[in-house]
């Protein structure tokens, strides 16, 4: 489902969707930017966009010489696109560069900025200082995949995140499903070739962080049904994300209508995440007739997800210039993040959504996680630490265990704020799991508060109101099937009295 939707067609819907820039850093009805204030715009990141190509001649993306984008080739002093892959179309043709018009405005939606460079002008994208990789899939709609040869069909994704990877990208944001040769009824939630292909690439490249979006319901009446989320985002090692907002109310308080379900066909959470799915960004000339700084407005989970990479970008950045753990940026605390700890972190800043809009009117959501929403809309300043906030941050990246081994961190917490523990690793190709951690968080008054779960690969809780004293969190492997070792990542937020991030202690847990 993709409609369009004039820019001037409703001031205040417009508007509402003008802020994903603020709402994805101080929350639905935040008027702040706590990222951007701390000079975060996803300067020093690179995105790469899987899609029918970009316009780049639009002021969202255009150099300001006028020079065309590096063609299969990477130069990193251009301002926005330092590499533009073409993986079907002939760069000769003059409708080479995005004849049809998604991919312009899911590429803005992440990284999109016109007018004066990071200053928000109207349109700009939540990481207006990250730089893009585009990888032109072309566009034809009538394979029996995606819709976009250069992606193939059946689908060939391996080479295509080798080739953004080579070139500098970290984060990979894809808006297509694979209908895996079936069009007309493709199947849904479940684990394909494209799916363990993208779970084995992360694997093996674990800085990778590979974001989709779940697709969209296009029935008549009612909500989508359980588990129609597409695949590959199903994969275990995406971030998987559903959208907000609603022609019935345009805000990320409440879930739109048309985005799709889990959980996947073998019982995971998905989608992990959920994102702004109304979006004003630019547009191919294409869609905007000639405008060369066309904007428009449109609906889709489609949008959804590279606004989600684009907050990914600002996290990313986060912990490359070194700002964990004290705040401030300081080189000696720069540090690469994997993809894990950059899902953890997204998932450790999701609120619920507390409405869903229905075709009856609003409903309430159910509790989180769940596959409605998974954990919910991130809302970064929740999570990311600057000085005289009152929630903390602490964190553990590349930890990791054998069978039977556990790492055990104890955190003197106080109740000011909530508290959110979330464990994600990357696990191997294959489901149900083929590595199995569990997470367990223990309170000052000695209860367990997490419950063990062998089928998700994230696993997290949330404390509304803690006790004051030791919370002792630990990360035990249950099963390792494949490897030595499983590497993990832990993020917890909260009031967190102690004036350094603690080591975890390393202890031999029953073998189960």
């Amino acid at each position: 489902m993709r409609k369009l939707f004039a820019l001037l067609a409703i001031a205040a819907s417009a508007s509402a969707n003008n802020l994903s820039y603020k709402t994805l850093q101080s929350g639905p009805n935040g008027l702040t930017t706590p990222i951007f204030d701390h000079g975060i715009h996803g300067e020093g990141q690179i995105i790469a966009v899987l899609d029918t190509g970009v316009d780049c001649t639009s002021c969202y993306f255009a150099e300001p010489d006028g020079s065309p984008p590096p063609i299969n080739t990477v130069d990193l002093s251009r301002r926005k696109i330092i590499a533009y892959d073409f993986l079907y179309d002939n760069p000769n043709s003059p409708n080479a560069y995005d004849n049809q018009g998604h991919g312009t405005h899911a590429a803005a939606s992440a990284v999109g900025d016109s007018g004066t460079p990071i200053v928000h002008d109207t349109g700009d994208a939540i990481a207006p200082g990250a730089k893009l990789i585009v990888q032109d899939a072309g566009y034809t709609g009538g394979d029996a995949c995606t819709g976009r040869p250069g992606i193939g069909c059946p689908v060939n994704i391996t080479p295509i995140l080798t080739q953004a990877y080579e070139q500098g990208a970290r984060i990979h944001s894809n808006s297509w499903g694979d209908a895996q040769g079936q069009p007309f009824a493709p199947p849904t939630a479940n684990y394909p070739q494209s799916a363990r292909d993208v779970d084995a690439f992360v694997y093996s490249h674990p800085d990778m962080l590979i974001v989709f979006n779940t697709g969209n319901y296009s029935g008549t009446t009612g909500l989508a049904p359980p588990s129609t989320i597409s695949a590959p985002g199903a994969a275990k090692n995406t971030l998987d994300v559903g959208g907000t907002r609603d022609a019935d109310s345009y805000s990320d308080t409440v879930l739109s209508r048309f985005t799709l379900f889990g959980p996947t066909r073998d019982g995971r959470i998905k989608p992990d995440v959920v994102g702004p799915a109304w979006v004003v960004a630019g547009d191919a000339q294409v869609i905007t007739k000639g405008n060369a700084c066309g904007t428009t407005y449109q609906l889709g989970t489609s949008w959804s997800a590279p606004t989600i990479a684009g907050a990914a970008a600002l996290v990313r950045q986060y912990y490359t210039d070194g700002f964990y753990p004290t705040g401030v940026a300081t080189a000696a605390n720069r540090m690469t993040p994997s993809a894990a700890l950059l899902k953890a972190t997204i998932i450790a800043a999701a609120r619920r959504v507390p409405q869903i809009v229905t075709p009856t009117g609003l409903q309430d959501t159910k509790p989180v996680p769940s596959n409605e929403q998974g954990w919910g809309f991130p809302v970064l300043g929740d999570a990311l630490y600057f000085p005289g906030d009152v929630s903390k941050l602490r964190v553990q990246d590349d930890q990791s265990l054998t069978q039977g081994e556990s790492n055990t961190l104890r955190l003197n917490v106080k109740p000011g704020a909530p508290m959110k523990i979330v464990l994600v690793w990357t696990d191997p190709p294959g489901v149900p799991l083929v590595n199995d951690l569990d997470l367990s968080v223990i309170d000052p008054a000695g209860n367990q508060l997490a419950t063990a779960d062998h089928v998700n690969n994230v696993e997290g809780v949330s404390i509304a109101q803690p006790l004051a004293g030791n919370y002792t969190i630990s990360v035990s492997a249950t099963r390792i099937s494949q490897g030595p070792r499983q590497n993990y990542a832990l993020v917890v937020t909260g009031d967190i009295a102690d004036a350094a991030p603690s080591q975890p202690l390393r202890t031999r847990a029953a073998r189960h």
